[in-house]
């Protein structure tokens, strides 16, 4: 008799939990998260030093068209110079992109 009394109330009392629960998380609120981004150390040197080599990668591949032109004129453009000039270009792209990006985060 006592047991079954308290199997009664145990019931009782495990039928109200989900109920419990279901208001605990319907008035459940978010919580106030606020995020201030910083650079951090280094980061202006970093954006700096990008910004000087996609000038001289620049430089470079103006130098190597300008090579390119007096080679071509002379009619012998080798075949090291037209990869040599691809790559410098491939390069000056990637260094712009790169440094477009990074200074965007910045």
């Amino acid at each position: 008799m006592k047991t079954r009394k308290i199997w009664e109330t145990a019931t009782a009392v495990l039928a109200l939990i989900p109920t419990f629960l279901a208001r605990l998380i319907a008035s459940a609120q978010p919580p106030s998260i606020t995020v201030t981004p910083q650079a951090f150390t280094g980061s202006q040197a970093l954006v700096q030093f990008l910004d000087y080599a996609m000038y001289a990668a620049w430089l470079f591949v103006i130098g190597l068209i300008i090579y390119a032109v007096f080679e071509m004129r002379e009619g012998a453009l080798s075949p090291g110079v037209k990869k040599a000039l691809g790559g410098a270009i491939a390069a000056a792209f990637l260094l712009t992109f790169g440094w477009a990006i990074i200074s965007g985060v910045f």
